[in-house]
């Protein structure tokens, strides 16, 4: 046998071997699985993770919208005020409140939402000091879900605190309205202002 032809045999033989191990190695990545995967029974398990994992993110795109609702009905039905368009931060830093990977819709309660990058977010704010920017964070659970809006506005100062409060309604699987609470800081002088509950069970109750 030539060298040229004991060098190739000896190269197909390592990549086999190599091709073999990877197929019998069980603990390694799973994508290296999915790609080597081929059997319908194993499609069909993908594509049940995959349905599982986008059901999960409409979850959490509904909760997410519908706080959102809430806060510019809360908005309204305190102050009488309106949005044309709502930013929110899409913050992402490594932390439990760090905003999911969700798409909000465009429009919610016929305000317009853009979802910005932070960095893009302060951007804006410097340069139009009426934009509203919104930081907000979230905890949800199979038994209630609680939102935290920070509002900033006249080029990033730091106007109102919302806290938002959804208690899981298992009858039917929808998360209900529990309460709204706010934090005036437009005049609070540097001083943690009072909380005011705006929302009790769901129901407005004023704002003093």
């Amino acid at each position: 046998m030539s060298t040229q032809k004991y060098i190739m045999t000896v190269l197909a033989l390592t990549i086999f071997i190599g091709f073999t191990d990877c197929s019998n190695h069980t603990g390694g990545n799973p994508q290296a699985g999915k790609i080597i995967a081929d059997s319908s029974s194993t499609q069909q398990t993908h594509s049940s993770t995959t349905d599982s994992l986008k059901l999960q993110k409409d979850e959490l795109t509904k909760i997410y919208t519908q706080a959102i609702a809430e806060f510019i009905k809360a908005v309204y039905q305190k102050d009488k005020i309106t949005f044309d368009t709502l930013y929110f931060g899409k913050h992402v830093y490594g932390q439990p409140d760090d905003f999911p990977d969700i798409e909000l819709p465009e429009t919610i309660e016929k305000v317009q939402i853009r979802l910005v990058s932070p960095e893009v977010g302060q951007k804006k704010q410097a340069e139009r000091k009426s934009l509203v920017y919104v930081n907000m964070m979230g905890w949800v659970d199979k038994e209630k879900a609680e939102f935290l809006l920070v509002v900033f506005i006249n080029g990033g100062e730091h106007q109102y605190d919302y806290f938002i409060n959804f208690n899981y309604n298992s009858s039917t699987k929808e998360f209900d309205l529990y309460k709204i609470e706010f934090e005036n800081y437009l005049h609070s002088d540097g001083q943690k202002p009072k909380r005011i509950t705006i929302y009790k069970d769901g129901k407005y109750v004023g704002s003093n």
